[in-house]
């Protein structure tokens, strides 16, 4: 189990590393070529979009709730993976913006609690769903 969830931690870790060095990339204004790109990004949302609405949909939950799923994953699929293709894209021609100085060790530190918190987050969903409604934590 540990294996398992260390790998998919990492992963998770990797993939909000690069959406943070994304951002970087946004708010630089290093992000040459995005417009060109655009098109695969919705692409790929459209896809991500319809898998979840299939997979919600044959999981026996109600309509809405499986409309509501979808449109979240596609959104979220397309902001994650454009953020992802053009942190990539930065960190590659900019490398000493991102990798010799010290602000890749902080995005990956920040990345790699995220993970932890998503994954503690998805694990304790009964709770975090109480602490929710109830407006705090026991």
């Amino acid at each position: 189990m540990l294996a398992r969830t260390g790998s998919l931690i990492g992963l998770c870790t990797a993939v909000l590393t690069a959406a943070f060095i994304g951002v970087l990339a946004l708010v630089s204004g290093e992000t040459a070529g995005a417009v060109g790109r655009l098109p695969l990004y919705v692409l790929a949302s459209a896809v991500v979009f319809v898998a979840t609405l299939l997979a919600s949909d044959g999981r026996g939950t109600d309509g809405i709730t499986a409309l509501v799923r979808a449109a979240v994953a596609g959104v979220g699929g397309f902001v994650l993976l454009a953020l992802d293709v053009e942190g990539i894209i930065y960190a590659m021609t900019n490398p000493d913006a991102v990798v010799a100085s010290h602000l890749f060790a902080y995005l990956l530190s920040a990345a790699i609690i995220a993970s932890g918190l998503g994954y503690w987050s998805v694990r304790n969903w009964r709770d975090v769903s109480a602490a929710v409604s109830t407006g705090g934590l026991r």
